[in-house]
């Protein structure tokens, strides 16, 4: 059987249909992407991008795309005039009008090489409304010529005109096995002989940096470089030991010390509480089945033992109050009297 789109990890279902529609020609002229960061979004325009333009596109010997022909390679190595990025205006949290009437004027140019010309645009999901607007006009009745690939964190923020338009491709949260079984494939190099390394000489590191990536691969490529992976487990280790001195119930002083290691910037302290809320999630949920699916915790035997210390009140009392905490700070209230305010929640009796 042919292999469609075989840069993309996992996410078989997807690759089968869209690489059958690929191969017989029979594709949308828009397509909406959604996938959390890291998921493989970008891999994905690419691969289309590739497959439409793949000189062995009809041979059936050859995966689609090919990867290999010179208008895959030059795809790949970001070099075709005709596969065209959209992005944000650099400093900017949102896209503007500005930046998709710009496009507007490319769309009817005709291709430099290729029959198609493809638009990727990048966080679609940060569109103003007049953006999105001024967008629906061309997404309408684009050139015959143009395929538009809207990348989104999520597809509600778009227009329902724009998404009843547009076909949706979720990229699937990938499993840790399958992540390490690309990490540690020595077809990927240097790759494998980091992840090889890590997964020799800290098992416990690399656990943590399959479980923290959620289930996105880009994630855990970041992860593998030390300067982005040691902040994550100095992160992991303040919220694991502020668990634990919770569930030894021992006093203020001891609990001070673990809150006060969360740090005092307002951005450290949401990603560790956010951090809290994934552990105190686990405990929750082993409380009533010890099979139940892990965000945080890495040794289940270890988190089910936790676990057991806590009553279900009890952990539903420490999770209001992380929110709580999150919520102070999300309106920028002070962080020390915030976190003041926390340990005297979770002091509480």
């Amino acid at each position: 059987m042919r292999e469609y789109l075989p840069a993309v990890v996992g996410n078989e279902a997807l690759r089968a249909r869209l690489g059958d529609e690929l191969a017989r020609g029979a594709v949308s002229h828009a397509y909406i992407v959604e996938g959390a960061t890291g998921a493989g979004k970008h891999t994905l325009a690419r691969e289309i991008a590739m497959a439409l333009s793949c000189e062995r596109r009809g041979d059936e010997g050859y995966p689609l795309p090919c990867g290999v022909c010179p208008t895959c390679r030059k795809i790949k190595e970001g070099k075709s005039p005709d596969v065209i990025t959209v992005s944000r205006e650099e400093d900017k949290a949102t896209m503007g009008v500005d930046v998709v009437r710009a496009l507007r004027e490319d769309v009817p140019v005709l291709p430099n090489e290729l029959d198609v010309k493809i638009y990727i645009i990048e966080d679609a999901h940060t569109m103003t409304r007049q953006a999105q607007n001024a967008f629906l006009l061309t997404l309408e009745e684009p050139p015959p010529f143009v395929m538009f690939l809207l990348l989104t964190e999520g597809v509600d923020v778009l227009l329902e005109t724009i998404r009843s338009r547009a076909p949706v491709l979720r990229m699937q949260p990938l499993s840790k096995a399958c992540m390490r079984a690309y990490l540690c494939d020595v077809a990927h190099g240097d790759t494998a002989r980091a992840a090889r390394a890590l997964e020799s000489s800290d098992p416990d590191a690399f656990a943590a940096l399959l479980q923290m990536s959620g289930g996105r691969l880009g994630r855990a490529l970041e992860l593998l470089e030390d300067k982005k992976r040691t902040p994550m487990l100095t992160r992991r280790a303040q919220v694991m030991a502020l668990c634990e001195q919770l569930g030894k119930g021992t006093g203020q002083d001891a609990l001070l010390e673990r809150v006060l290691a969360l740090g005092s910037s307002r951005e450290d302290l949401v990603s560790r509480l956010l951090l809290m809320k994934e552990a105190l999630r686990d405990l929750l949920l082993l409380g009533c089945t010890d099979t139940a699916p892990l965000l945080f915790f890495t040794d289940r035997e270890a988190a089910i033992e936790l676990s057991a210390r806590f009553s279900a009140t009890r952990l539903q009392a420490i999770l209001d109050a992380t929110d709580a905490a999150l919520d102070a700070l999300a309106i920028n209230a002070n962080t020390r009297l915030t976190m003041i305010h926390y340990l005297c929640r979770l002091t509480a009796k």
